[in-house]
């Protein structure tokens, strides 16, 4: 087993086991590698340190959780980081993104958190492995985000309360919420990007002001999943336009991409993260 792959399994055991307390004899005996050598070998594939790395991955979904759930307090969201006070949670926090969590909370700035101190091998240097699914129609319960993307958290968070107004159960399951990209934010000026936040819902539920009805078409859709930061999930999208589309003989159907997400930022480390990136095909 080479190098990468020793310490690859770390990256992977430390995003599966971000909430549990992760020593460096434990981390460097999962690599085999000698302590007295892992820590230079660790910062020397990711540019951080041991700790650097996983305190960036426990604030950057903090940051996450202070838009998401907002009934939490800022202490509770500050201890499930692994920090023993308010104060230097707010101090590692601010360090970040130039912001303590209560301001953050209230006009949250994501531009910081999109740029990650360390480096990781990117999704396009892998082979792509794209599956061809058959998909069935779907009602979703959609809010539109016209605008900003560094304020897409302010639409999220209106569908999110909208769901726990509701009488039922609407949290979203694996496989069950989706984005639509109609845009690129990194080429698109702020004043025209577009992106859908949606969720799966059933027939019976009334819809009403901001959230209206759409529908996601049955049909036939070239599906490659994207495991890590969704900062970075271009590298996916691109690929399959760039790559996997002209190889395929495939024409595009009348649709953005599409993101199904399988699980959510503020829920596990941003290297778990699972979001297959959906192109319907005609």
């Amino acid at each position: 087993m080479n190098y990468e792959k020793r310490l690859k399994k770390v990256i992977e055991f430390i995003g599966k086991h971000l909430d549990d307390e992760l020593t460096l004899p434990q981390l460097s005996s999962i690599a085999c590698f000698s302590k007295y050598h892992f820590h230079r070998l660790f910062t020397a594939y990711t540019g951080l340190s041991l700790q650097q790395y996983i305190r960036w991955l426990r604030l950057k979904r903090a940051a996450h959780q202070l838009i998401i759930d907002k009934d939490c307090t800022i202490i509770e969201i500050a201890l499930n980081a692994g920090f023993e006070s308010h104060e230097s949670f707010t101090r590692a926090f601010k360090q970040i993104c130039g912001m303590n969590p209560s301001e953050f909370r209230s006009r949250a700035n994501w531009q910081a958190w999109e740029h990650p101190p360390y480096c990781l091998p990117k999704q396009g240097d892998i082979i792509m492995n794209v599956t061809i699914k058959n998909i069935g129609a779907r009602r979703l319960a959609v809010l539109e985000h016209r605008g900003d993307p560094n304020k897409m958290g302010d639409s999220l968070n209106k569908l999110i309360g909208w769901t726990k107004a509701q009488s039922m159960n609407l949290k979203p399951k694996a496989g069950e919420a989706f984005g639509f990209a109609y845009d690129d934010p990194k080429i698109t000026p702020p004043e025209d990007f577009r992106f859908d936040f949606a969720l799966t819902v059933p027939e019976g539920l009334k819809l009403s002001g901001d959230i209206i009805e759409k529908q996601l078409p049955a049909g036939r859709y070239a599906v490659a999943m994207h495991k890590g930061s969704r900062d970075n999930i271009g590298d996916t999208v691109y690929g399959l336009y760039h790559d996997w589309l002209p190889k395929s003989n495939e024409e595009l159907g009348d649709l953005p991409c599409i993101f199904c997400y399988y699980n959510f930022d503020h829920e596990v480390a941003e290297t778990e993260s699972l979001t297959e990136c959906w192109l319907l095909l005609k």
